[in-house]
């Protein structure tokens, strides 16, 4: 059996191969045109700008008289009126008469904030006064002059757009198809000489000595980072004066608010790169290798940089997850990644002294008739990886790791302990319920509330995330950038924004009891919504998934208890409940007291 489970796989690797290849000359050729876009506004847009900007910084002030200046308005079909500046001036040099009509380092027609609207005015007036005005001179070619030398962050802020946003998704996506093209490559030529062990055609599993995603967590983190502030910080630095003198408060805030995100994802980057230093390049050992459907999946970790303490706790989580490309809407080759989760299982480590610090080791059964690791689907594959993350939350300890499980049924032969029944679990489970709910028992049922602010960590990446978006958008509609940017970045951060608040600002309070069910849904003490549901419409008790966080590589799945009515409607009575098994929890007790089926 495990031998056919392995000819199948086998053969579905070579087709899904085959499939990555033309996957990665489609996802290549997609992302040339991102990348044309980026590079040539790096190129003829944001690089000339700096270097002149810099190369006139040694040029010298003459006193220049206006002949002429004009603002030129062009009319737009979409994005609106753009505006540029027209000057004729004359200055002397050394005894020389010259004429110069550049007006400032940028000369094409924008409508980025109001500079062509204030350069053209101070220009105007001093044509109708008289009054020379100061121009720079290029000491080694006279006849090179400029009106305002000043560099306009807003404009610069508004390029940087297109070259981290477009480039560098162009240009990552290059690199991610040329890499798949390669590692595609190599696998298939292992494949063709390791028979029925296809895992070992994997680098990343051939010593088992398995690397965590750790490494890619700090590439994202700072990626992410400097993304933001390569578009936050030169916009904002040219808006927060303008909103200083304008008293505009709202704007500043606003301002401010996205400046301090970026501050955060900075911090958050270099909190990450700390964090891979100290404990350095984490590795899983697997017992069996590969980890086994129908079998087990176990592993230890060593970890040399934490101090071994008996109180010391992890949780493990094992996944399978299918990978898939969808549909966006936003064209016929608009997609974007999911993972839909297949099956999980979860348990407590065991730790154990080690000569430089602490061992952590853990097993878990997997049940038959999973699918195995780059099971393909078409050009999609199914994945399994396990988490390992401390409970002490002084330690901050977390790690990925993609792991090879393959229908082997094979058993660990020296991990003994099975995690999922480790006693940590309950503690666990119960520390969880008590974190975001109260339960009290009554006359034939409980009273259960679940105040503000449960889960407020989880729900504040909500509000600083909503602020830092809505801040781009209030400062390009500020800036005067196209009406697309404020609408996207607004709308997205507005509607983040308010889903926070709600999260950290809702209670509930249910009573159910053989009498029936009463619920009370309340934002910030002011009472949002009831219910009230007499016994005999109550069907049974279910749990439901409401949502998933992504947070670095961590992916959490929250989920809600709920009565089901006989009309077919259901009424949430419990909800931010971490993972599967909590809820699971939740359902059992809320069950028992009350009497009703599940």
């Amino acid at each position: 059996m495990a031998n056919q489970a392995r000819r199948r796989t086998k053969g579905a690797n070579h087709q899904a191969a085959a499939s990555n290849k033309s996957s990665s000359w489609f996802l290549m050729l997609f992302a040339l045109p991102f990348s044309a876009v980026g590079i040539g506004m790096l190129l003829l847009g944001v690089l000339p700008t700096l270097y002149d900007w810099s190369r006139m910084q040694f040029w010298h002030e003459v006193p220049a008289r206006v002949v002429s200046a004009q603002l030129n308005t062009h009319r737009g079909s979409k994005s609106g009126s753009t505006y540029s500046v027209s000057v004729h001036y004359r200055y002397e040099v050394a005894g020389v008469a010259y004429d110069g009509h550049r007006p400032a380092i940028n000369t094409l027609a924008d409508n980025i904030g109001s500079f062509h609207e204030n350069l053209a005015w101070r220009l105007e007036s001093a044509q109708r006064s008289g009054i020379p005005v100061p121009v720079w001179v290029n000491p080694s070619r006279p006849q090179d002059s400029v009106a305002d030398r000043s560099l306009r962050l807003g404009l610069l802020g508004f390029q940087m757009i297109f070259v981290v946003l477009f480039g560098g998704a162009g240009v990552g996506m290059l690199i991610w198809g040329w890499s798949l093209r390669r590692s595609d490559a190599h696998k298939a030529e292992r494949l063709q000489t390791l028979g029925g062990e296809p895992w070992l055609a994997n680098r990343a599993w051939a010593d088992n000595r398995i690397r965590s995603s750790k490494r890619w967590e700090v590439w994202f983190a700072w990626g992410f980072a400097v993304v933001w502030g390569a578009i936050a910080y030169p916009a904002a630095l040219s808006a927060i004066p303008r909103a200083w003198r304008n008293e505009n408060h709202i704007v500043l805030c606003v301002l401010v608010l996205m400046v301090a995100v970026g501050l955060g994802l900075l911090v958050w980057a270099v909190r990450a790169t700390l964090d891979a230093r100290r404990h350095g390049e984490v590795r899983l050992v697997m017992d069996p290798f590969p980890g086994a459907i129908g079998g087990h999946v176990g592993a230890t970790v060593d970890l040399p940089g934490v101090p071994y303490r008996p109180d010391l706790r992890f949780a493990v989580t094992l996944r399978c997850a299918y990978h898939y490309q969808t549909r966006t809407g936003g064209g016929d080759n608009s997609s974007e990644s999911r993972e839909q989760k297949v099956w999980e299982g979860e348990g407590a480590a065991q730790v154990q002294p080690q000569e430089r610090g602490s061992r952590v080791a853990f097993r878990l059964s997997v049940p038959k008739g999973l699918p195995e690791s780059e099971q393909a689907v078409g050009t999609n594959e199914h994945h399994w990886a396990v988490l390992l993350e401390s409970t002490d939350p002084a330690l901050k300890f977390s790690r990925r790791f993609e792991v090879p499980v393959y229908a082997t049924g094979a058993e660990s032969t020296w991990l003994a302990h099975d995690a999922a029944k480790h006693p940590q679990m309950q503690t666990l489970r119960e520390a969880e319920l008590d974190a975001v709910s109260d339960i009290e028992p009554v006359e034939g049922g409980v009273r259960l509330y679940q105040p503000y602010g449960r889960l407020w960590r989880q729900n504040l990446l909500w509000l600083v995330m909503g602020g830092g978006f809505l801040g781009l958008g209030v400062m390009a509609g500020y800036i005067g950038a196209p009406v697309l940017f404020p609408l996207a970045f607004g709308g997205v951060g507005g509607a983040m924004l308010v889903w926070g608040f709600y999260a950290v600002s809702n209670s509930l309070t249910v009573q159910l009891d053989r009498q029936g069910l009463r619920t009370e849904r309340r934002l910030l003490g002011l009472m949002l919504a009831w219910r009230q549901v007499p016994a005999h419409d109550i069907a049974r008790l279910s749990i439901q998934e409401s949502y998933t966080l992504q947070s670095g590589h961590q992916r959490t799945t929250f989920f809600r208890v709920q009565v089901n009515l006989r009309n077919g409607k259901s009424v949430s009575i419990a909800d931010s409940l971490q993972g599967r098994p909590v809820a699971e929890q939740m359902l059992s007790t809320l069950a028992k007291a009350t009497g009703y089926a599940r």
